[in-house]
């Protein structure tokens, strides 16, 4: 077994026959609970497990005394399998301990995939979901990863216009940094409307007040006239996509610690005194558009 390649196919396939895996795509299903871990201690006389009921703690790194007990039985019995292997059992552990870290990526990601299609079916039953971002699991794994990185471009278009924008409008970058990343409003793609572009739909924030949405878009209309230099001459960089409002509601809860004026006044109204204690109010700051930058 002097091949490296060969080796390595062994460890793998050894692996799949003692976890009791079809092949790689396969589920893990006897993965120790977290009662199960806490309660094995490093040095206990018996291992924490056995070949013919091989279980690891994918939730844990191969350090742990749960993990590093099992990392053993592996090695011993790939060991017997294999009498001929010119390998000793400190290899075989360390080669092991290699593959459970890949083993850990593998496992994360089916976890993530579970916990999303669980999110789908409540969020479509709730009726808040349009089923078409969740083609699979991991298509509306991809379709929330983008829906963040398209709030955090956002914030920061809109924070580094308001920066540039401070003399004529000094409190748009305090509205900005207020909100932060998570204060801006989602969208979601609906299709493409010719040439490639998509169009996307503003999910409304109903907490948010109209002041505080009409300062966004002013931001907004000043980043386009930067962009086309106030000539409508393009400069270099991406078009920023199409955002249009919608009904579409979005069912987040506010964040807290904002000017009061930062809330819709039907919105504090349908408080009770306890929600009203949570949101943390803090005293209103200007949101006035001054006339001289008004788009």
């Amino acid at each position: 077994m002097s091949n490296s390649r060969n080796y390595q196919k062994l460890i793998r396939e050894h692996a799949l026959a003692l976890m009791k895996r079809e092949n790689k795509h396969s589920p893990f299903t006897n993965v120790p609970n977290r009662a199960e871990v806490i309660s094995y201690t490093k040095g206990t006389q018996c291992p924490c497990c056995t070949a013919d009921n091989f279980r690891v703690d994918l939730n844990d790194t191969p350090a742990s005394a749960w993990n590093t007990s099992a990392s053993h039985v592996f090695a011993a019995s790939f060991h017997d399998a294999y009498p001929g292997c010119d390998r000793s059992l400190k290899t075989i552990f360390d080669a092991w301990v290699v593959h459970f870290n890949y083993l850990r990526q593998v496992y994360a990601k089916q976890q993530m995939v579970a916990r999303e299609e669980q999110a789908r079916v409540l969020d479509l039953a709730s009726g808040y979901t349009n089923e078409q971002d969740y083609k699979s699991p991991l298509a509306g794994i991809h379709s929330v990863h983008r829906r963040r990185e398209r709030k955090l471009q956002l914030y920061n278009r809109r924070l580094r216009t308001a920066h540039r924008h401070s003399g004529s409008y000094p409190s748009a970058v305090s509205v900005v940094q207020q909100l932060g990343p998570t204060g801006m409003s989602s969208d979601e793609s609906e299709h493409d409307v010719g040439h490639g572009e998509r169009i996307y739909h503003i999910t409304r924030k109903t907490w948010r007040s109209a002041a505080v949405t009409d300062a966004l878009r002013v931001l907004d209309k000043l980043h386009l006239r930067m962009r086309y230099q106030e000539q409508w001459n393009a400069t270099a960089g991406a078009w920023p996509h199409l955002r249009t409002p919608s009904s579409q509601v979005s069912n987040r809860k506010p964040l807290s610690g904002l000017p009061k004026n930062f809330y819709a006044q039907d919105y504090i109204s349908s408080l009770t005194s306890e929600g009203l204690d949570d949101l943390l109010l803090q005293e209103d700051m200007p949101l006035d558009i001054p006339q001289a930058i008004a788009v």
